[in-house]
């Protein structure tokens, strides 16, 4: 009887595991694209600053 239970928790353990590993990526591909977005506008504002001051001189 208690390996049938602790087999059931090893299952549990095991599909927790799963979808924790499968929601990482996941969280990790939001933060990744939010943070390259906000990057690449950087980037953006960098290289509209640098054009304007080399129209400048």
């Amino acid at each position: 009887m208690r390996m049938i239970g602790s087999s059931h928790f090893q299952n549990d353990v095991q599909e927790f595991i799963r979808k924790s590993l499968s929601s990482l990526p996941y969280v990790v591909v939001r933060f990744f694209l939010l943070f390259s977005h906000q990057l690449v506008s950087r980037i953006h504002l960098v290289i509209l600053l640098l054009k304007l001051s080399l129209n400048e001189f």
